[in-house]
C-alpha cells in the first residue's frame, strides 16, 4: 500500500540543509575575518619592544636621534638622516625582526597607514575603529593600537598592545591597555615606554601578527 510523503518531515529536511549551508558560510568568513594567531609570536614582538625599552633619543632637537633609535628606524625602512618620528617605524622593525608584514608603498613610517586608507577606511586587518567598527574588548596582546587626538581625526601614533587592564564592571569596555611604543615622552626621557593608554584615547586596533 502507497504511503504519502509526510509534508513536515520534507520540511524539517529542508531546514537541516539550509542551516547547514549557513554554518558553513559563517565558519569561512569567521575563519578569513579571524586568522588563527600564535601565542608565541604574540609574546615575541612584545618581548623584541620590551628588550628595547631602555632606548632614548639624544639630543632635544632635532630629536628622535640617536644611534639605538636611528638602528630602530633604518631596520624600519626609514633614513635616520631625516630624523622622522619613529613609532610607525618601531613596529615596523619588530614586524621585520620576526618576518611579518608591514605596510605597503613604504608608508610604515605613518602610523595611519597600519589602520586605514588614505580616505580613512579601515583596513581590513583594522578590527577596531571608533563608531565605525569592531569593539575594544576585542583587543589582544600583540595587537597594534592607534591613536588621533581631537579635533584632528588622523591617526598619528601608533603602539603594540601588551595588557588589557580589566574593567571595573562587568558588561563595561577595559579601561585601558598598556603597551610598548616608540617615539614617546619629551625629551631627555623621550624613546621607548610601557605606557598606559585609557580605553576611550585608542582610536583604532589592527592586528599584523599573521602574514
Amino acid at each position: 500500500m502507497y504511503a504519502p510523503k509526510d509534508p513536515t518531515s520534507t520540511w524539517v529536511r529542508w531546514l537541516g540543509w539550509v542551516m547547514l549551508a549557513w554554518v558553513l558560510v559563517c565558519a569561512a568568513y569567521v575563519a578569513k575575518a579571524q586568522p588563527r594567531r600564535n601565542p608565541a609570536t604574540q609574546a615575541s614582538t612584545i618581548k623584541w619592544l620590551a628588550d628595547r625599552g631602555g632606548v632614548r633619543e639624544a639630543t632635544r632637537y632635532p630629536g628622535n636621534d640617536g644611534l639605538a633609535v636611528a638602528a630602530i628606524i633604518r631596520a624600519g625602512g626609514g633614513n635616520p638622516a631625516e630624523h622622522p618620528e619613529h613609532c610607525g617605524f618601531t613596529q615596523a622593525a619588530d614586524q621585520r625582526a620576526h618576518g611579518l608584514p608591514i605596510p605597503a608603498g613604504g608608508m610604515q613610517g605613518a602610523a595611519r597607514a597600519w589602520f586605514v586608507d588614505a580616505q580613512r577606511r579601515p583596513l581590513p586587518r583594522c578590527f577596531y575603529y571608533g563608531g565605525q567598527r569592531g569593539v575594544l574588548d576585542s583587543v589582544q596582546a600583540g595587537d597594534l593600537l592607534g591613536f588621533a587626538y581631537r579635533p584632528n581625526p588622523t591617526i598619528h601614533h601608533i603602539t603594540r598592545a601588551a595588557k588589557q587592564v580589566p574593567a571595573l564592571r562587568r558588561g563595561r569596555p577595559p579601561r585601558g591597555y598598556w603597551s610598548w611604543g616608540g617615539n614617546e615622552g619629551r625629551w631627555p626621557n623621550a624613546g621607548m615606554h610601557y605606557t598606559f593608554y585609557p580605553g576611550p584615547n585608542i582610536t583604532a586596533a589592527a592586528r599584523w601578527d599573521y602574514k
